[in-house]
Formats: C-alpha cells, structure tokens, sequence
C-alpha cells in the first residue's frame, strides 16, 4: 500500500483514535479534525498534524482538507444519553458529512471512508439509523470513490452495563433474548485501515460471539462480583418517553427510540472482529 495524506475527522472518538494508531503504522499522513482541545492533545504526539473545528460549521473546515487524498470519518454524534446536546443526530451527522464533502470535492480528495451503523431489520426505520443511512447516500451521491464500515454495536456503547453492575441492578428492555455481537473498537479501526485505499462500498463488522441482551448484561454482573438483579423494562415505555421527548429533547428522544428498537431485535453481522466482549469489560471495571 502506497503512503496517502489521510484526514481523519472524529479521531479522538473509540473507533477513531484506533485508526489513526493504526493508519500512522503503516506510514499514512494523518492530520487528525476533532472538536474537542483537550481531547485532542491526547492524540497530538501520535496525529501528524491537529486542526480543530466544528464540522457541522463549513467555515471552521478551514484549509483542513488541503493536499488530502482520502477522507476518513469516525465522527458522529455522541450516544451518551446525556442532556447537554439537544440537536438530533440527522442535525449534526448529515450536516457535517455534508461540509466534510463539500470541501473534499474543493481539494480534489479521491475517496470517503465512513463509519456507519449496522441496519438490521427491526431497527433500520429508526432516526439514529436513518441519520447513518442517509449520510452514506449523500456520500454515495459525490461521485467520489467511498467505503461504508457498519458495525453492530460497539463495545465502547455498553459501559453503562458495568455501572450498572456496580451500583448492584440492571435493565434490560424487554425480555432480553434479542441477540447480538458487539465488536472491540480496534476490530472496527482495523477494518477501517484496511479500505483506506480501496474496498467494497459495504463492509458489515460483528464480534466473535453472539450474545442475547441478557447474557451481556449478566457477564456484566460477573466481572464486579456482584449477583445479578435484572429489571425487564417494557419497550413500550422507551417509546413513550421517546415521543414525549421529540419537541424538548430530540437527541434524547432518537436514542429512547432506537433502545427501544435495537435491544429487542436481533443485531447480528459477520463476525469479523476477534476479541470478546468480557476483558473490555474486566478494564472498566478494574479503572
């Protein structure tokens, strides 16, 4: 593989900081996008160069993409169920892949690797879906040679297990048989450097052990030795909180909706990712 001037936005996200370690070993030039300073300065001694900015706003893009010849994005709003962020994830996903491309056509980038979401069926009409799935058909739609990574689920979205377990109770929305397998976020950077030149335009990325909801959460309850006590939450009432939240909250209300969809329907792809679920969760708990 040919040495390529790579810009990576979301480079200081799970999935994004494995990237860029694993893009500057094979001897890319990385210059990292992140809107976070402090973050940033974690990545910097590893990033060949650093510029921040906001990339739901096209004029802090600034000279970023200059001399680029592939765009990597790790970036995408955050699934924290957090209340400081109220913009939807169509507000800020779409919007900035929009600028993204726009100023990639300018530089005369080649290609776009994006990291989206696994749609599987039961949860694919959902907003947080649809926010990925549009975003890639925008990007599909520049003409510019492109990648989709789709992961299940990944491992850096279920820490909140571990607190749970900790705090000595947990939930599961509905009966928790739906099935998945999560991926380690180096099993998802890993196949992301590997279509950094080129590769199929879908790429779907799953663990290597397919759990149901339960399982997870009761591996959860082991790693801090507490006995499991497990509430079954009715999907239903994720779906009302969800609609009372569309008008005051709408990132809260799209995460309830897709909580609600994802955790009772199977969310499985090819297990391309080699590294179990149990140790990620014996380091959260050992911090």
């Amino acid at each position: 593989m040919s040495a390529l001037r790579i810009l990576l936005a979301g480079a200081t996200g799970a999935v994004g900081a494995e990237a860029l370690r694993l893009l500057r070993a094979e001897g890319h030039f990385v210059r990292t996008f992140s809107r976070s300073a402090k973050n940033a300065e974690k990545i910097r001694p590893l990033a060949s160069e650093v510029v921040l900015g906001d990339a739901t706003r096209a004029g802090s893009l600034g000279e970023a993409l200059a001399g680029i010849d592939v765009v990597v994005s790790c970036l995408g709003a955050n699934v924290a169920l957090g209340f400081s962020e109220r913009r939807s994830f169509r507000d800020v996903d779409l919007v900035a892949h929009r600028n993204l491309l726009e100023a990639a056509r300018r530089a005369s980038a080649r290609r776009f690797v994006y990291l989206s979401a696994h749609p599987g069926p039961g949860y694919d009409h959902t907003r947080y879906i649809r926010a990925h799935l549009d975003t890639e058909d925008l990007i599909r739609a520049s003409g510019l040679s492109c990648s989709f990574v789709r992961p299940t689920g990944i491992y850096s979205a279920l820490g909140d297990l571990v607190e749970m377990a900790r705090a000595g109770f947990g939930s599961v929305v509905g009966d928790g048989t739906a099935k998945a397998n999560p991926v380690h976020p180096i099993c998802v950077a890993e196949v992301v450097a590997s279509v950094v030149e080129q590769g199929p335009e879908v790429v779907t990325v799953g663990g290597p052990e397919i759990l149901t909801r339960e399982e997870i959460l009761r591996i959860a309850f082991e790693v801090v030795g507490k006995r499991p006590r497990i509430v079954h939450v009715p999907k239903g009432v994720f779906q009302l909180w969800s609609a009372a939240l569309r008008l005051p909250h709408p990132r809260l209300a799209d995460m309830m909706e897709f909580v609600a969809a994802v955790t009772t329907s199977d969310s499985v792809a090819e297990a391309r990712g080699t590294r179990p679920i149990r140790p990620w969760f014996e380091a959260l708990a050992g911090q």
